[in-house]
Formats: C-alpha cells, structure tokens, sequence
C-alpha cells in the first residue's frame, strides 16, 4: 500500500529518534542506545509496511544532534532516501511555525522546479515534533511521541495543511 491518495498530497512522517543514552555534559552528542537502534529498525519496517512499499522517501531533514543522525542512518538501512539535509531549525526547542513555514517553502519550491516531493521524513527531538505536528494538522492534541514513533500527515500543498493520519507508537 503506497498511502497516498491524491497527487496534490504529501505524506509528511515526523519522527523523533530512537532512545538515547541518560544526559551528560552535552545533549547534542548523546548516542542512541542498542535499543534505540532496534526500535527505529521497527519503525522504518512500519513505514514500509504502511506508507513506503516502495522503501524510497525522497527527502528527508534531521536535526543536527548525534541521535537524530544516527536514527537516520538506521532507517537508511531499509529505506532509500533520494536527499538528506541536516537543519539547524528542527532541534528540541526549534519553532514549530518556522520549520512549518520552511516545509511549505520547500515543498513548493520542488514542485515549481518540476521536481514535487511525495514523502517527507523530518528526524528531530520531543518537544520540536509534537508542536509541529500540530502546527501542521491544526490538531491541538499535543500529542506524546515515544522514542521512534512516527506521525504521519497527509499534507495537501493547495491548502498549506495536513491532516493527522496515523501515529506509531512502536511496538
């Protein structure tokens, strides 16, 4: 199942990185734990089950911290990725309207270019993903993400907005 329904529609999966080790001197370089690997390797085979059959996301943006990459680097194991771009904006306290307005730029911007994304994955950190998800859906729900749990948002580009589609919790 592909899990796209229109043309105008992009799935938009907002993930937050696997478990990581207990805080130390510097949050940016705490490393994801053995179980933190295994549970994105659950959620990148919920996502092919689900919304990838294709194992192809054409691109995706991570946050800057040793986690989040390392989560990355993991779902790329099972899944192709067309383009990867670490930001600077999608860190624990990034702005949720920013990184909203920056996707929707993007978005369009590659649709313009002749070359329209179908799937989204933005790698980042509690509380970043959870107010997102909501600036993205109109939710309000604020919704808990476990670690590697994956939103998914069915983002229509002519309306600016999505709707919550699902939200894997893990397993």
């Amino acid at each position: 199942m592909s899990g796209q329904s229109s043309s105008d529609d992009i799935l938009l999966f907002i993930m937050r990185h696997g478990e990581a080790e207990p805080p130390r001197f510097d949050d940016k370089s705490r490393q994801l734990t053995d179980n933190g690997r295994k549970q994105v390797t659950l959620a990148a085979q919920w996502l092919i089950d689900t919304y990838c059959d294709n194992r192809t996301i054409d691109l995706a943006l991570v946050s800057p911290y040793r986690r989040t990459r390392q989560s990355f680097d993991m779902l790329s194991l099972d899944i192709a990725f067309n383009a990867m771009e670490i930001s600077e904006d999608i860190t624990p306290d990034g702005d949720p309207e920013l990184v909203s307005d920056y996707l929707a730029a993007r978005i369009s911007s590659a649709q313009a270019k002749g070359k329209p994304i179908q799937r989204l994955m933005l790698v980042s950190h509690m509380p970043l993903v959870s107010y997102l998800v909501d600036t993205l859906s109109d939710a309000y729900t604020t919704s808990l993400f476990a670690t590697a749990s994956v939103a998914v948002i069915r983002y229509s580009v002519a309306d600016g907005k999505g709707s919550l589609q699902a939200h894997y919790q893990g397993r």
